[in-house]
């Protein structure tokens, strides 16, 4: 005797397949359009919004689902019915609003039973933008109020501030500063691929020795546009001559 195959709408197959916001926005995405970040995550997935702060209005989003394809179809669906509402608006959304959406008849529920637990993360994860999204903002709006020649000597300030502090970081904290942004940059897309990346060692502040796992080990690019996009998103994010040495 066989187990029937669950059954899913095509709204969500579609989704599945072909997910159109699956990404991340920094700040440099934010303050370039002149918006307010929102990062907001619940379990396995996080949630990125540009937000007008003038009408408090989504303006894009996008996310990262560490789960399987359900986590996938509701960050995309999620993503897709927000843009262009209010905060409040957004926020007010239900889990079983994205389950009705993703239907291809009113009648006919879009995933199996099995599943349908999985949608309650929506309000959950909602409730996490709303507690942040006023902070994120007054943070924005602080920002957007220095005048631009503030700007240019603060940057020049904060780099060698930024470089004493990472190089009085214990190698511990270094290795934990890397592996938060590894989880937020780079693990998602290595792992959708059935690979990771392990950190094993940092040396003298400056070279990071890691360790690819899963089919990265075997992947062609994983000694270039991999590690390059790896190292890349390092030197953005915490330290600009650090260097990606992979363990062979």
């Amino acid at each position: 005797m066989t187990v029937a195959a669950e059954k899913f709408s095509k709204k969500f197959d579609e989704a599945a397949a072909h997910p159109k916001y699956r990404g991340a926005y920094d700040k440099d995405d934010a303050s370039g359009k002149g918006m307010t970040l929102v990062e907001a995550k619940f379990k396995d997935t996080k949630i990125y919004l540009l937000v007008d702060r003038v009408e408090d209005r989504i303006y894009s989003a996008k996310f990262f689902a560490y789960g399987g394809k359900v986590s996938v179809v509701i960050g995309e669906t999620l993503c897709t019915m927000i843009k262009g509402l209010t905060l409040d608006e957004a926020c007010s959304l239900k889990g079983g609003d994205i389950e009705v959406y993703l239907r291809d008849e009113p009648e006919i529920s879009a995933v199996p039973e099995s599943k349908q637990k999985a949608f309650a993360n929506v309000e959950e994860l909602l409730k996490v933008v709303h507690e942040v999204y006023p902070t994120a903002k007054a943070v924005a709006e602080v920002s957007a109020s220095i005048d631009k020649n503030d700007v240019k000597a603060l940057s020049s300030s904060e780099l060698s501030m930024a470089e004493q502090a990472w190089m009085g970081l214990s190698k511990e904290d270094q290795i934990t500063q890397i592996n938060m942004v590894l989880d937020d940059k780079v693990r998602p897309a290595l792992m959708s691929d059935g690979g990771n990346v392990q950190v094993l060692d940092v040396i003298d502040g400056e070279k990071v020795m890691i360790q690819y796992q899963g089919a990265c080990g075997s992947c062609g690019s994983s000694l270039g546009a991999t590690l390059s996009f790896m190292e890349q998103a390092l030197r953005k994010e915490i330290y600009n001559e650090l260097i990606v040495v992979p363990n062979m």
